[in-house]
């Protein structure tokens, strides 16, 4: 395969008469939109929501073909352009949203009884609660103006620098995705000066992108506090359908696990041979035969289908169309943002997966999650237009359901040699996200506290940083050897729209080894629940989207019995590495 993503389903070309087009009557209907005279009945309340439907499917349409273009090419000048262009729409008529969302929070007229309305119950249940956290509409329509130039500007000055940023490493240039990718290399010292080559080359950049979380973070502070919110926290979990009992729940049954995961990451260090816990370079590397086992392309997708098909169908017959319909922009090159991500386009009923493929296990098990999150979307698509976004917490769980069921499989089918490897392999994973996320949870905390009272330089992000990494690793890690640039990488902390974008992957882990361990002692009937479960998530609160399944999020029991399982492997692992 050509290993580029194909566009052409949403337009040809900036040039194409379907792209002029849609950029036009997208702006006529946010016209028509704002010329409507609001008033408290059925007829109005379904013009609001016919316009609002257009205008959803038209904006995302044209906003994900200039954001794809931009995430494999960020030095792409006409993408940019189109980028902007489309968001510079999307702020000219924010004043008319605050005045549809304000109108929507208000309505008294019961809907229940059209059949198109009630379907959107749950949108009207949370425009009731968003409403008393409205602004006036002159100052939504400032706000959302001013965003294009601060929040949205600084958030693409990180993704540029980090996405362009270059090194010399044994005598070939490589991007920052290339160097990072070395972490999972077989050689130790090859994963050593990797790391520092990192770290160099943070420091070429880390004061510019210091200055763009500190201005994002202040941003979003402000912006809270005028709404109304207790804390930025306290906003996200509102947009996230999702109660604080939940996440103060998820948090104590994971402090309750921090030892088991330090033993783990001490006794990885004894086999690398370290004394001092485990430097961050080594944190990746493989164990023995097994995890460092590299697929092609077309090996990775027979892979993937022959897991995926022992448990759906439409999962392995879903992966076969994303690989020959070239809906996976797959390998590394300048100017590609980093990571992998999966981009939902239910307005076409299809998805797009960005990867940087090396060929590693890892990669496939990160291809899995991606397709885990596109498997989201084939089974919430069905929904009416503004019933298409999932919320945070639940946005993680087929993605990590899905790296369950191929590691589950891959460590059955292993032979007694490999089975320590493969564990060792599920382990890395598990332990960016509930260690490693934890850590990134109480960093954002911390900066957002501290951003109120002063401006934080590099070095004071970095002793932040390391502060989190202690208290979450502990011992487990080499004091010596930690990353105090892991805020710099991560673009998840530089949105003014998307704060704590790190405990839903917490969630999302354990909720799916919950899911996994049901899904084991009772198989019978279980994907139908699953399909269902994914099909309610853009439409209840993350709590009764687990009641679906029996499950009670706000009790600590169901978190630490998913943890057990975690405990378990670790307990496997050094017993099957133990001398």
């Amino acid at each position: 395969m050509s290993g580029e993503w194909s566009l052409k389903e949403l337009y040809e070309s900036y040039d194409s008469p379907e792209y002029k087009q849609d950029l036009e009557k997208l702006e006529s209907l946010y016209q028509s939109l704002g010329d409507l005279t609001l008033v408290d009945n059925l007829e109005t309340i379904k013009q609001v929501i016919s316009y609002l439907e257009e205008t959803n499917i038209l904006g995302s349409k044209l906003y994900a073909y200039s954001s794809l273009q931009l995430a494999v090419n960020t030095t792409d000048t006409v993408s940019l352009q189109a980028n902007s262009k489309v968001q510079k729409l999307f702020s000219k008529y924010a004043k008319v949203h605050a005045k549809i969302n304000k109108f929507l929070g208000s309505i008294e007229t019961d809907i229940s009884a059209d059949a198109h309305l009630s379907q959107y119950a749950f949108l009207f249940e949370q425009a009731k609660k968003e409403y008393k956290h409205l602004l006036s509409d002159d100052v939504e329509e400032v706000i959302s103006t001013m965003n294009l130039s601060a929040g949205n500007s600084w958030s693409q000055l990180q993704e540029f620098l980090t996405s362009t940023v270059e090194t010399e490493f044994d005598g070939k240039s490589v991007t920052l995705s290339e160097i990072r990718n070395l972490a999972y290399d077989e050689s130790q010292d090859v994963r050593k000066r990797a790391y520092e080559a990192e770290l160099e080359m943070y420091r070429t950049i880390k004061e510019p992108v210091a200055f763009a979380l500190n201005n994002i973070k202040s941003q979003v502070n402000d912006i809270t506090k005028l709404r109304g919110y207790d804390s930025p926290l306290d906003a996200t979990l509102q947009a996230s359908w999702m109660s604080k009992e939940t996440l103060d729940a998820l948090l104590e049954a994971i402090k309750d696990s921090l030892p088991a995961f330090r033993r783990y990451l001490k006794h990885k260090a004894t086999l690398l041979g370290h004394t001092n816990g485990l430097p961050f370079y080594d944190l990746f590397a493989p164990i023995g035969k097994g995890a460092s086992r590299t697929f092609t392309v077309e090996e990775s997708k027979e892979y993937l289908m022959k897991h995926f098909s022992k448990f759906s169908k439409d999962l392995a017959d879903m992966v076969e169309e994303f690989y020959d319909n070239h809906y996976i922009d797959m390998f590394p090159r300048k100017g590609k943002v980093g990571g992998a991500f999966c981009y939902n386009l239910p307005f076409i009923k299809q998805s797009r997966v960005m990867m940087n493929f090396d060929g590693s296990l890892n990669n496939v098990v990160t291809m899995a999650h991606e397709l885990g999150h596109a498997y989201h979307g084939l089974h919430m698509q069905e929904h009416l237009p503004l019933s298409w976004e999932y919320s945070m917490p639940v946005a993680e769980t087929a993605s990590t359901f899905n790296e369950a069921l191929i590691m589950r499989s891959v460590i059955a089918e292993a032979s007694d040699e490999e089975k320590a490897s493969l564990i060792e392999s599920e382990l890395q994973d598990t332990t960016q996200i509930i260690v490693d996320i934890y850590s990134r949870y109480l960093f954002e905390s911390a900066v957002f506290e501290q951003r109120k009272e002063k401006f934080m330089f590099s070095k004071d992000l970095e002793d932040i940083m390391l502060n989190a990494q202690k208290e979450a690793y502990g011992d487990g890690l080499d004091e010596n050897a930690m990353h105090p640039y892991m805020w710099l990488c991560k673009g998840h902390y530089y949105s003014a729209g998307l704060s704590f974008y790190n405990f839903p992957y917490a969630f999302g882990g354990l909720f799916s080894k919950g899911l996994y361990a049901m899904y084991l002692e009772q198989p019978e009937g279980f994907v139908e629940k699953y399909q269902a479960m994914l099909y309610a998530t853009t439409v209840t609160t993350a709590e009764d989207t687990a009641k679906t399944m029996g499950v009670d999020l706000t009790k600590k029991e169901f978190w630490a019995k998913a943890l057990g399982q975690v405990e378990e492997k670790i307990d496997e692992f050094i017993r099957l590495t133990s001398k």
